[in-house]
């Protein structure tokens, strides 16, 4: 049986893969994409993040769309500082809208300090991973294992070997009868880096990567 931590760094381990999934997907934001389409989007290849259960049931709806959220309220974060744009986030409507000229040409410190800072409830509430742990926690625990489970994988997988020696070549890594996580995730890291579309590379490239990290994932049971 996992113990309270386990489960809180497996859904912070996903939270952290979904936040490098949607930081390749600039393009798509740019554009618009309601909450509904990013998770039909993320349910699919080669993503295969969400299950197909997402949408059924209230508790797994609640839990889908916090982990969503509390990804793009980080997102917008990390966009924001990088000035980058300004992630709208509303169910009907997720958008990167552009930094405007005044913006990217002001050097007062101290407002563009206030203004991270400034108050924002919702992503006060998105952003505290607490609040989605202790969501109805003494009646839903079998079913937050569940959730957990079906996030990271947990169906049995089959693996062709070519993909698997792909994936490792990919991460830069030999294959070992006891990989680590962090180690495993530390070559991830790194390679990313490389491929980001953010650092120079393409989306194409880095979705292989992320591919490769959820594969050996699954592969070496690291969840």
């Amino acid at each position: 049986m996992q113990s309270n931590t386990d489960k809180e760094s497996l859904g912070t381990q996903q939270a952290d893969l979904l936040l490098d999934i949607l930081s390749t997907q600039k393009a798509l934001f740019t554009e618009g994409i309601s909450e509904y389409s990013l998770i039909e989007l993320l349910k699919g290849p080669p993503y295969a993040f969400f299950d197909d259960d997402a949408l059924r049931d209230p508790l797994m709806l609640f839990k889908t769309h916090f982990v969503l959220f509390h990804v793009l309220y980080k997102l917008k974060r990390y966009w924001r500082e990088a000035n980058e744009g300004e992630l709208d986030i509303h169910t009907l409507s997720i958008k990167l809208a552009p930094v405007t000229a005044l913006e990217k040409a002001s050097d007062n410190d101290a407002v563009q300090g206030e203004q991270l800072k400034a108050a924002d409830a919702l992503a006060d509430y998105y952003l505290n991973w607490s609040n989605f742990e202790r969501a109805d926690r003494h009646s839903v625990d079998i079913l937050l294992d569940a959730f957990w489970q079906k996030m990271a994988g947990g169906t049995l997988a089959v693996f062709q070997p070519e993909d698997v020696e792909e994936a490792h070549r990919l991460l830069g890594v030999s294959e070992e009868e006891n990989m680590s996580l962090s180690s495993l995730k530390r070559a991830y890291k790194k390679t990313l880096q490389l491929v980001h579309p953010d650092k120079g590379g393409n989306q194409e490239d880095a979705q292989k990567v992320i591919h490769s990290y959820q594969m050996l994932l699954k592969y070496y049971s690291l969840k």
